[in-house]
């Protein structure tokens, strides 16, 4: 090891969704079909939506039915007004407190309202929560939390107010809501209330907070990935890290209070933030911890950009890439981030006519649906059908090459598995069992599957590949097997993703990705390998005393905060967590160790040299910037 330079510084009833460019979008407005498996509040429960009726009861009831069975909570437009909490509240591990979609048609059209002045919310040193996905105990199995197109309101005269306590494991995301206070002062104690124990991974986007003492809240976490949040009139903190492991692009905060706290002991990796609003005497950002990133922050009204953890404040308009631990690298590359371009994920637009749905019929007393798929989509592209659908109450198999082409541009879960079996050894060779090919779209969704491979999947089958040179969106699922093939042309889009065990996710030349919450857990196998392609992520969240990346051939890769985790305890195992070859890397990342942490962090080679970063040179056992030789 040697010592390194450094430098501090869906048919009977269609699923609609209708959207608009993504950064300042609208929610969709969404509705299911009749035998989907969406479970709808008023019709099943009785709700009212009325905004006069006191819905507590029907919601609780709803959630204490339906928690841990892989099912969605649907909320048409209405109001949903409450006296009390409703969730999960005393939450166990490894219990049915869990696996549970909220999801409303719109976030504009569909309010969860508190009860003005409703008892129990009075005192702000009191705080209650108004809708809870998980409070309880400490738990790492709480997977599978959706919170989509909805509005929570806390109402007027309720200072102890908590909007949503959101808690997620592995996956789960929060897409398109308000959490919002419609007191004349704003009040509440927190709008987003992240604090649950070992909360995360997971991922959090297009929220919006308005009001209350604190917008956001965190406490202990393993990884939290944070993307386009608005925070507005909060009388404390905009956002409050107390000791999570938060990477956080494009927020936007209009406070004249601190828009960010990060607390000692705390990890944050924060790009692309506008900080408008703020007061003279006031600092835009507050560190107690040297363990933050900062990338592109632009600020207004605030007398400091930055108090950092020395108490040293920094004036000026903006930060382009700022980091109080040291940057390394091995090769005296220039110590700045890559900045490969950034894109936003595809909004596809969910079809409005209902004969463009189909859905995946499974026969009784035989679960193999390879053929009757096949057929499926083959029917829907001789006849323009464009979205497919399955139910979490299918079993379904498939044990042969499936051929996805023609109109059909979105395929949903609905939380359920699809199971891959290999009796005739047909995916042994590498044939994927799913390809994409021949799409009229320029893009293609595949989402909401609670796994797809199954439990039993072959280790050697490849579940997708894209031969069509459209863009394939991969979002809000499980994949067992290898995650996809590495195919010249093809763009990809991986949000809020955990392949299993045996799974690497290949790139290949002239192939690029681009994700978000990526958490793949591999014990024994490179977690990533990027030859010759081009792969960008944030927000990368790891188990296993694997390779996390190899990069090669003129690879261009660059990670974007998150955490590394070393559990399953001692194993055989020590490979480099970072392995470079001729190919151009940045990676800002957090470690979090059960056992046995790596030994080496990264080992690059050039033109022939290798060489190597040890882990007891990195001061605060910490990986604030890593650029490769390339970067010069």
């Amino acid at each position: 090891m040697m010592r390194l330079a450094i430098l501090s510084l869906v048919v009977t009833v269609i699923g609609l969704c209708v959207t608009v460019p993504p950064v300042n979008a609208q929610a969709p407005e969404c509705v299911f079909p009749d035998d989907a498996g969406a479970v709808n509040i008023k019709t099943a429960y009785g709700a009212a939506g009325d905004g006069k009726t006191d819905d507590t009861a029907a919601i609780q009831k709803a959630v204490d039915e339906n928690r841990g069975k892989n099912r969605t909570l649907y909320f048409p437009n209405g109001v949903y007004l409450l006296s009390d909490g409703v969730g999960i509240f005393g939450g166990k591990p490894h219990s049915s407190d869990r696996f549970l979609t909220w999801q409303g048609q719109s976030e504009a059209g569909t309010v969860i309202k508190l009860k003005d002045n409703a008892e129990g919310f009075g005192d702000g040193e009191k705080p209650k929560i108004v809708v809870s996905v998980y409070q309880g105990q400490s738990t790492g199995d709480a997977m599978h939390s959706y919170v989509r197109n909805l509005t929570i309101d806390v109402g007027v005269g309720n200072p102890g107010a908590v909007g949503l306590r959101f808690m997620t494991n592995n996956i789960g995301m929060m897409e398109r809501v308000t959490i919002r206070s419609s007191d004349p002062k704003k009040v509440g104690a927190i709008g987003l209330d992240l604090r649950q124990s070992q909360n995360g991974p997971g991922l959090i986007k297009h929220v919006t907070v308005d009001g209350f003492k604190q917008g956001v809240a965190t406490d202990n976490s393993f990884s939290l990935v944070l993307e386009h949040i608005t925070l507005r009139d909060q009388s404390e903190y905009g956002f409050y890290n107390k000791i999570a492991r938060v990477t956080l692009r494009g927020l936007k905060s209009q406070n004249k209070v601190p828009a960010v706290f990060n607390g000692q002991h705390a990890h944050m990796t924060l790009i692309d933030a506008q900080l408008t609003g703020g007061a003279a005497d006031q600092t835009a950002i507050i560190t107690k911890d040297p363990k933050i990133y900062l990338r592109d922050i632009r600020q207004t009204g605030y007398g400091n950009i930055l108090e950092d953890s020395t108490g040293k404040k920094t004036s000026g308009a903006s930060l382009s890439e700022w980091h109080s631990l040291p940057a390394y690298s091995l090769f005296d590359a220039k110590r700045e981030s890559l900045r490969l371009p950034i894109r936003e994920t595809p909004e596809i637009p969910w079809e409005t006519d209902l004969t463009k749905w189909v859905k995946v019929e499974v026969t009784q007393g035989n679960n193999d649906i390879t053929q009757a798929l096949q057929q499926a989509i083959d029917d829907a592209a001789r006849t323009g059908k464009t979205t497919l659908y399955f139910t979490n109450s299918q079993k379904p198999v498939i044990t042969g090459p499936i051929r996805i082409h023609g109109s059909i541009n979105r395929i949903v879960g609905m939380q359920g598995i699809v199971n891959v079996a290999d009796p005739n050894g047909v995916f042994k060779d590498g044939t994927p069992v799913f390809t994409f090919e021949d799409l009229k779209s320029d893009a293609i969704v595949i989402e909401r599957f609670f796994m797809i491979g199954g439990w039993n999947c072959p280790r050697h089958a490849t579940i997708f590949a894209n031969k069509s040179g459209k863009t394939i969106v991969l979002k809000n699922l499980g994949i067992a097997g290898l995650t996809k093939k590495a195919d010249p042309g093809g763009t990809w889009f991986i949000e809020d993703v955990s392949p299993s065990r045996y799974s690497t996710l290949q790139v290949g030349k002239g192939e690029t990705i681009w994700a978000r919450q990526y958490n793949p857990e591999t014990p024994k196998v490179d977690m990533i390998h990027v030859d010759g392609g081009r792969l960008w992520i944030l927000g990368l969240k790891t188990e296993g005393r694997a390779t996390h990346v190899v990069a090669e051939n003129g690879a261009k890769v660059e990670v974007i905060g998150g955490v590394a985790y070393q559990s399953w305890g001692k194993q055989e195992l020590d490979p480099p967590l970072l392995k470079i070859i001729d190919s151009d890397v940045s990676m800002t990342l957090g470690f979090y160790h059960h056992d046995t942490p790596f030994a080496t962090i990264v080992e690059e080679t050039r033109s022939g040299e290798t060489r190597s970063l040890s882990r007891q040179d990195l001061k605060g056992y910490h990986l604030p910037l890593y650029r490769s030789g390339g970067g010069n």
